[in-house]
């Protein structure tokens, strides 16, 4: 029995492949004039819309054809068996007869080129097209089906290329690639093509048929592609471009020393000292900018300062100079999006006019985002340049460098330490002794130390740095920047911004002197990028993507609104099944044999409250697991306390504290404790005591990076004696106090503090007890810091400074001086001497029963937790053993040491494979003593790792995390409940673990959408200014924390419908496209340019003419090697071009599959490189360094990475579209050879290439949204998709100038790499989509467990229907036209990557890469001329030592 195609469900593309009969003639659209009138073929069908419409049409084709049969029948004549000519006769690529029929039709057509899916009334689920599979009891053959032969008349004949690929149309080549011919290959090539394609199994005779496009786009401008681009992108980056170089070169007054201080709003600084209220800063063009905020407080500005070339400028917020409120109000609810009044709410009014302006500044997205004018709908004329982004994009170093760079700079300071001291030891000593020749030879030493500094700059580390504006001042201009105000604004005493007064003058010159930097790093960063980054687009489309914005409406309140409720009520969902488990456990008791709660601590424990239980009918509830409206109920077995005559107790660390209250400034006190009940906060973070480490502090995970500059990598906790911070770790990092090199810090009271008080650094809520706190006499402040004792108590143990003291319970004792203690309502009994009355009142103590201890954990401590509630979440070690987790169906076992494990029966193990134990990452093996010696004794089991992200010998902190959400799903990650047949556990664990994975989207990023500063001009109609930096990689990508990262809507992530929340004002719609394959066709085609033929490599062929129902795409060959889905063969695909290794690949494949040993997954991966990128040969290590020193050959993709290699390995490498140029940290000449980096430096080509893709993109839009005057604007980016907010009358129009924009935008870059033509199939986005929501597609419904309800459909058009809704390809009348462009300026290629395709080296270059087996690769490489022939160049052009002593051996062979 074969499986059928349900061709209902495909696109039309698929389904004219699928049905060739049907589909016969091969429409070309072409309009000679665009004032001629539609003719018959435009207006048949109009009448049908989406599918009907093309239902209809395929009716009249079948009618044609029947007609066409019959006519044929009566004349019978030969035809071809085949619907291309063979490839190996070179005559059959000559001119045929106008007479020849041919069957187009039968060939392939991807359903990812052009497809009609998605306009109004279509019921198709995707425009690329699913085929479903069915069921048929048939039989079938070949001989059903039509013949190869049936053909039919065509009035234009198809441009192929030698590979059988598709070309675009005449008459578009002629406009994209005008002028003569680049170099034609020569036979000799297109035979070493053809061959490597067959031996990766494809044939050119299956490539696909597709509508041949015509019309006439705007005129290029300049004689080619190339001189358009720089043309329209000098056009697009004035007047902006020339005023930035003019900032560049300009001196700022000097900074006033008294600032204003007494009003709000904006206060300018004459040169004469003079001070002037003014509203703005409208007589400005150029200005240097930053913005301060009170950020735990409120997201809009409390001051600003800013500079131009002519004046100085100060803005304070109103609400520095209110008064507090008397009492203060409730803090808002966490969704609501209005900022309480008594905060800071005011926007800075920066410029008026339309007047072109630049404004500079570092991270300068932050400070747009506090702009007024920058709120609304018609784009302003300023743009905004970020120093940040220059400097990452020229300087800036990766990720895995930057743990090398850290540990460098760590050991330079400690050098230079060093070395100061001796030299001032040494000068001490000369001076004593007189020694006038000792002191010159101090001088000496000096200036060498001075040259070795000067030399070692030709390393990486010391010509790179990370991204704050500290170090980058430091790198650039030598400027050593204290930041350690900033801390003031991060100060959680303060309450109101009024508490800012006393302090302006230092905040503003702290700010202002922020200001004066940036300009200074801007002179500096932005020559270099202009150097590195040359193109006139690429400083346009960075101008451009600076502007990015969000509207929104009414709906974003209640998106917050709903999802935080949903969560919320999930969340307690969650703690009602874990409190249905604990219950249970608890009365059944210890079970033997239990391996889940025979981990938990079972000794008695007297009751906090004497209880009647009553059982609870379970009540019928929705399962998690469908997608619910609200939450599941569970049954809840509710204890009913019962009063008693409670014994007072209290918390442990009060109890020993209250015995002698002197002790509150005992040297232990003082060292260990006062910190914590003063509430002490180091840079705005709370301190925290470390074993080892001493007093250090708390910085939040997502402001961890941060804090590595300043204080080091983060510390790790003490195994057992930080057991009490373990819980805090999944919140916090913990930096050690002071800079890296600086000692630890022993105690926060005393002398030692002065100084941190003094900078601000130090800070508490009794900021009026800090100063006495820094005397060596602590007397005189016990009474205040015994009050500071019972504010903590009563506080609970909620707060940071609360967690790190123990709070069970003891009972209370009288201090020795009890009359001056008042800690407690109740009062404490006498502390005496053991006596029978005492005997007497302990006897009397009510009877509450006993509880284990697990469970007595649970409940307290009383003052924090109510009665008859339990401490229950899924972060508690004791979840996953309550919930009976098993992974595999083998039980999690929790190991002090090794956090979560799982264990297998020894008899599984030792009866299976030999490498059983390696294939599930390795035994652990516990210590004889110490808390797991119970499992160190066992002889039964073996204990395993749970898997963890980043890979083997990685312990696992929750098993509950996000991370292992997927694993729930699929079963792996189980609840045993659901076997045991207890129906009530099995639904709680079952409801509690699906409730989890359902709220783990929004848990892991609720904060930052909850914090998204929503400004609203009118009810319903808000914006959000993304806070993108613009190239915030090395690659040059964006990045930005929310919108960039943000997911697709899922039905069971609570809050993932975020994308969706940005909506398109009435009279608007959002437009945008996604670029097919972007990456992975530019990668292609830089493989093909070897062969100057566009599919000539296999890669390239997959690209443009695999399709996923044959298995010739890249995707579906990779899955067939690694037997997995197409789907996760992207991955392997997508990281493999990036430049990841086959360990990249081993470490995918365990995770995808946690049953797959090591080894299968090595043989796997093993097999997936050697058919992709082939074996490697090196040339002869004895011979002198060549251009070219090792090869790849053999593989479907070995043209493709030395391509990528050959870019990446050159002594500066560009991107072949625009000429951007690397960062100095992966330059060759920077780099050892030990540590090349090359899959960072090969990354950088692929992603870089990608962010030329989107910057050439944006300017084309730019051009022709101001050409035509097209009303819209950019909306945002995101790595391969690009919207629009558009007119409604305009968005058709707007959808074909991004049509236009790609065919250009793809035209430079295949011809700056040395074709002159391009593929019909990936000259057009495949859709354009027109929405009123911003989504990946404009058929998802966008349906979540927080947001059921069904958002509509919106439309999406290929090129054909574009051009009938735009008349045939019109984009309206010119009303700009660029007049500046010289069309006598001749525009170089930024890179010849392979000059010489004709040359007979050129020609074994590329039999070498076809060949499995390395002989003539071998000879290729010994054979290549050396780049260096002496000593001297070898050190001129930055060679390793290696590469040095291979040119000696050469010279004295020589």
């Amino acid at each position: 029995m074969l499986k059928a195609i349900d061709v209902a469900r495909l696109t039309r593309p698929s389904q004219i492949r699928c049905r060739p009969n049907l589909f016969p003639l091969v429409r070309s659209f072409h309009r000679s004039s665009r004032n001629s009138k539609p003719g018959l073929d435009d207006l048949e069908g109009f009448e049908y819309s989406g599918k009907g419409r093309l239902d209809h049409l395929d009716f009249l084709q079948a009618q044609e054809l029947e007609r066409a049969k019959r006519k044929d029948a009566a004349t019978a004549r030969p035809f071809r068996t085949s619907n291309l000519p063979s490839l190996m006769n070179k005559k059959n690529f000559g001119p045929r007869p106008k007479d020849l029929n041919t069957d187009a039709t039968s060939a392939e057509a991807s359903s990812s080129k052009i497809s009609g899916v998605g306009v109004p009334g279509s019921t198709a689920p995707s425009r690329k097209g699913k085929e479903k599979a069915i069921e048929l009891n048939v039989d079938f053959q070949l001989d059903d089906f039509p013949s190869s032969s049936s053909s039919f008349s065509s009035d234009r004949k198809l441009r192929r290329n030698p590979v059988g690929v598709q070309m675009l149309s005449p008459s578009l080549h002629s406009q994209l690639f005008p002028g003569e011919s680049l170099t034609k290959p020569p036979q000799s090539l297109l035979n070493t093509s053809l061959s490597h394609l067959r031996a990766n199994g494809l044939s050119p005779d299956g490539a696909a048929v597709l509508p041949e496009i015509n019309f006439d786009i705007p005129p290029i401008q300049g004689k080619n592609i190339r001189d358009h681009f720089y043309n329209v992108g000098q056009h697009t980056a004035e007047p902006y471009l020339s005023m930035a170089k003019g900032f560049m070169t300009s001196d700022l007054p000097e900074m006033p020393k008294n600032w204003e201080m007494d009003k709000a709003g904006w206060t300018k600084y004459h040169s004469d000292g003079r001070m002037e209220a003014v509203d703005d800063l409208s007589e400005e063009t150029l200005v240097s900018f930053d913005v301060e905020t009170l950020y735990k407080l409120s997201p809009f500005p409390v001051m600003a300062t800013a500079v131009t070339p002519n004046n100085w400028y100060s803005w304070l917020s109103p609400t520095i100079f209110e008064d507090p409120p008397e009492v203060t109000p409730n803090p808002p609810e966490p969704w609501e999006t209005k900022v309480p009044s008594h905060h800071p709410h005011d926007l800075i009014p920066l410029f008026k006019g339309p007047q072109p302006r630049v404004v500079i500044g570092h991270n300068v997205g932050y400070d747009r985002a506090r702009v007024k004018e920058e709120y609304s709908l018609d784009r302003t004329s300023t743009r905004w340049l970020d120093t940040l982004s220059l400097h990452v994009s020229t300087r800036g170093i990766t990720s895995v460098q930057r743990p090398a760079w850290m540990a460098h700079r760590k050991n330079k300071k400690a050098k230079l330490l060093r070395d100061q001291e001796s030299k001032d030891a040494l000068l001490e000593i000369a001076e004593e002794n007189g020694d006038p020749e000792f002191l010159q030879g101090l001088q000496d030493w000096t200036a060498d130390s001075s040259n070795e500094m000067e030399s070692s700059q030709n390393t990486w580390q010391d010509v790179t740095s990370v991204n704050s504006l500290a170090e980058v001042a430091n790198l650039h201009c030598g400027i050593p920047v204290d930041k350690s105000i900033r801390n003031r604004f991060a100060d959680e005493s303060i309450k109101h911004s009024s508490q800012l007064r006393p302090e302006l003058q230092e905040l503003l010159t702290y700010c202002g002197g922020d200001v004066k930097i940036t300009h200074e790093v801007y002179k500096k960063v932005l020559p270099l990028f202009l150097e590195s980054c040359p193109h006139p687009a690429s400083f346009s489309g960075v101008l451009s993507m600076g502007n990015s914005f969000l509207p929104v409406d009414e709906h974003w309140q209640e998106y917050l609104k709903n999802a935080e409720a949903t969560y919320q009520k999930m969340d307690e969902g969650v703690k009602k099944a874990l409190r249905v488990l604990a219950e249970k456990l608890r009365k059944e008791g210890k079970k033997g044999g239990d391996p889940w709660s025979e981990q938990l601590d079972w000794s008695p424990k007297t009751a906090r409250w004497a209880e009647e239980v009553e059982e609870v009918e379970p009540q019928p509830s929705t399962s998690a697991s469908s997608v619910p409206s609200s939450t599941p109920e569970i049954s809840v077995i509710e204890p009913s306390p019962t009063p008693s005559a409670e014994v007072p107790t209290t918390p442990r660390w009060l109890s020993d504290l209250s015995k002698d209250r002197s002790q509150i400034i005992s040297a232990h006190t003082q060292r260990y404790f006062l910190p914590l009940f003063l509430q002490l906060s180091y840079k705005g973070h709370p301190v925290t005591y470390l074993t080892g480490h001493y007093w250090c502090i708390m910085v939040p995970q997502a402001s961890t990076s941060e804090y590595i500059d300043d204080h080091g990598f983060p510390v790790a906790l003490h195994p057992k004696k930080d057991k009490k911070l373990e819980e805090l770790e999944e919140e916090y990092s913990f930096f050690k106090i002071g800079k890296p090199e600086e000692p630890r810090k022993v105690k926060l009271v005393g002398s030692g503090i002065r100084a941190m008080l003094k900078k601000g650094e130090l800070t508490s809520p009794y900021a009026d007890l800090l100063p006495k706190l820094a005397q060596t006499n602590l007397e005189g402040v016990k009474e205040d810091l015994w009050r500071c004792v019972e504010d903590f108590e009563k506080t609970g143990r909620d707060s940071p400074w609360a967690k790190q003291l123990e709070w069970k319970s003891v009972p209370q004792e009288s201090s020795v001086d009890d009359t001056s203690r008042d800690l407690s309502a109740t009062p404490a009994p006498q502390a005496s001497a053991p006596s029978k009355t005492s005997k007497k009142a302990k006897s009397s103590k009510p009877n509450l029963g006993t509880w284990p201890k697990w469970y007595w954990d649970l409940t307290g401590p009383p003052s924090r937790i109510p009665v008859g509630e339990l401490d229950l979440t899924f972060k508690k070690t004791i979840a996953p053993l309550l919930l009976r987790l098993q992974w595999q169906g083998y039980p999690l076992i929790h190991s002090r040491t090794h956090r979560w494990l799982y264990r297998v029966p020894r008899s599984i193990i030792e009866s299976g494979s030999a490498d059983a134990v390696q294939a599930r990452g390795g035994r652990v093996k516990f210590e004889e003593t110490g808390p797991d010696a119970v499992y160190a004794e066992d002889r039964e089991h073996y204990y395993f790792r749970l898997p963890h992200k980043d890979g083997e010998g990685k312990n696992v902190g929750n098993p509950l995390s996000k991370h292992f959400v997927k694993s729930i799903e699929s079963g792996e990650l189980a609840s045993a409940a659901a076997e045991s047949g207890d129906d009530v556990a099995a639904k709680a664990a079952t409801d509690a673990t699906n409730m989890n994975a359902f709220c783990s989207y929004w848990i892991s990023s609720r904060e930052r959408i909850m914090d998204q500063m929503v400004v609203y001009r009118e009810p319903n109609l808000g914006m959000i200014l993304p806070q993108v930096i613009t190239m915030g990689t090395v690659t040059r990508r964006a990045v930005e924390a929310t919108w960039l990262t943000a997911s697709n809507a899922k039905k069971n992530r609570v809050g993932s419908e975020l994308k969706a929340m940005v909506r398109a004002p009435p009279g608007y719609a959002i437009v945008g496209a996604d670029v097919d394959s972007e990456e992975l066709w530019i990668s292609s085609v830089m493989g093909d340019s070897q062969f100057g033929i566009h599919g000539s490599t296999a890669i390239g062929w997959m690209t443009l003419e695999g399709t996923k129902s044959a298995g010739t795409d890249l995707h579906s060959k990779t899955a067939s090697i690694l037997g997995i889905s197409r789907d996760a063969a992207k991955v392997f695909n997508y990281s493999r071009i990036y430049g990841a290794g086959k360990k990249h690949a081993v470490q995918l494949l365990l995770q995808g599959d946690s049953k797959l040993t090591k080894d299968s997954a090595g043989k796997l991966a093993d097999n997936l490189y050697k058919a992709t990128k082939g074996h490697k040969t090196t040339r002869n290590k004895n011979l002198a360094p060549a251009a070219i020193p090792s090869i790849w050959h053999g593989g479907s993709e070995s043209y493709l990475f030395n391509t990528l290699e050959a870019i990446a390995l050159s002594d500066r490498p560009t991107t072949p579209a625009l000429g951007c140029g690397i960062t100095k940290a992966l330059r060759k000449s920077y780099l050892e050879e030990g540590s090349s980096y090359l899959p960072s430096r090969v990354n950088w080509v692929v992603q870089s290439s990608g962010v030329d893709y989107l910057h050439l993109l944006i300017v084309s839009m730019e051009y022709l949204i101001e050409k035509y005057e097209i009303q819209a604007r950019y909306l945002i980016s995101v790595h391969d998709e690009v919207r629009y907010l558009a007119k409604e009358e305009d968005k058709y129009r707007l959808s074909l100038a991004l049509q236009i924009a790609n065919v250009w935008t793809r035209a430079l870059f295949c011809y700056n790499l040395g074709l002159d033509d391009m593929p019909q199939g990936i000259a057009f986005f495949s859709a354009v989509d027109i929405d009123h929501v911003l989504r990946k597609e404009v058929f998802l419904t966008c349906e979540t467990p927080s947001h059921p309800h069904v958002i509509p459909p919106g439309e999406s058009l290929d090129i054909t229907q574009l051009l009938k809704k735009t008349n045939n390809g019109d984009l309206g009348k010119v009303i700009k036209e660029n007049k500046t462009y010289r069309s006598d300026m001749e525009v170089k290629a930024p890179v010849a990557l392979f000059p010489g395709i004709t040359s007979e080296t050129h020609r074994l270059f590329l039999e070498a890469q076809a060949r499995r087996k390395g002989d003539l690769a071998k000879k290729y490489l010994d054979g290549l001329e050396p780049v260096v022939d002496s000593v001297e160049e070898v050190r001129k052009r930055g060679f390793s030592e290696r590469s040095m002593q291979k040119v000696r051996i050469a010279e004295r062979r020589s």
